[in-house]
């Protein structure tokens, strides 16, 4: 027997012993947890594969709202699309459109955190200096200028910070236009050299003997780890930046020879 309106208003909140569904019709149903609460439910067949996705709760989706949603969600499946993936989608094109903040967190869960080994200054980068005056606008909504306001302020105090920027909200947004989240890219013609006049800038500023010496015992009296200590010294010692020792191998040392051999990529 189909679903009425009637039976979920009786059954809604209602404790059970246990679990229970019921079925409507085109492969729509309700599942009736132990304390009550009534979800919709599509089943569906998909490249040969069963599947359900969900639908919503009673009664904030009515029983007519959940079986047009079902329709739409059976038309969907019929030119190939599974219902599940629609739904999930649409998700994150609301969350997108809810604000800036919530597209850079989709982001940095689903490419950020995996591709990118400074992940947590970039996401630090753009909550210091991002978040507290765009981060609550819509994605789609936030303009070139306003983006301008922040990057060309950055590019006078915090270039480097002004750059990261840059790079990582262009590639947010490309992220986001592949999965149609918005429309365009503002920045997409933006470049730090160009537009910033974000010059990167190089120094053949050394240490002396006195400074070398006075920054080794301030490692030594200083209340970091020791591999921090042991990792200060050792740039101290071979003059290399510190994301070349980082990742550096034990095979990439001779020291019979006394040579580092560094990859270059």
């Amino acid at each position: 027997m189909a679903l009425t309106e009637t039976w979920l208003k009786a059954n809604y909140k209602k404790l059970r012993d246990k679990a229970l569904e019921k079925t409507d019709r085109d492969g729509l149903s309700v599942r009736l947890s132990p304390k009550g609460k009534i979800t919709y439910t599509l089943r569906y067949q998909h490249a040969g594969k069963a599947g359900r996705v969900d639908l919503g709760s009673y009664p904030l989706m009515s029983l007519k709202e959940a079986r047009t949603e079902t329709q739409r969600l059976k038309k969907q499946l019929e030119q190939g699309h599974n219902p599940k993936v629609v739904r999930l989608l649409e998700k994150q094109a609301i969350i997108a459109a809810e604000s800036l903040s919530g597209l850079f967190e989709l982001w940095y869960e689903a490419y950020c955190i995996q591709n990118k080994k400074g992940h947590v200054e970039i996401k630090r980068s753009f909550e210091i200096h991002v978040f507290s005056k765009l981060g609550k606008l819509p994605a789609e909504k936030v303009t070139l200028h306003a983006w301008l306001d922040i990057l060309e302020g950055l590019a006078k105090t915090k270039p480097a910070i002004g750059e990261r920027i840059l790079e990582n909200a262009k590639q947010l947004y490309k992220f986001a236009m592949k999965r149609k989240l918005v429309p365009a890219n503002p920045l997409a013609d933006i470049y730090a050299k160009e537009d910033l006049q974000i010059q990167k800038r190089s120094t053949d500023r050394v240490l002396d003997d006195e400074e070398i010496k006075m920054l080794w015992l301030a490692v030594n009296n200083s209340r970091i780890t020791p591999k921090n200590k042991l990792f200060v010294k050792l740039c101290l010692i071979y003059g290399c930046r510190n994301g070349e020792l980082r990742q550096a191998e034990k095979q990439h040392f001779d020291f019979k020879a006394g040579i580092w051999t560094m990859l270059v990529v």
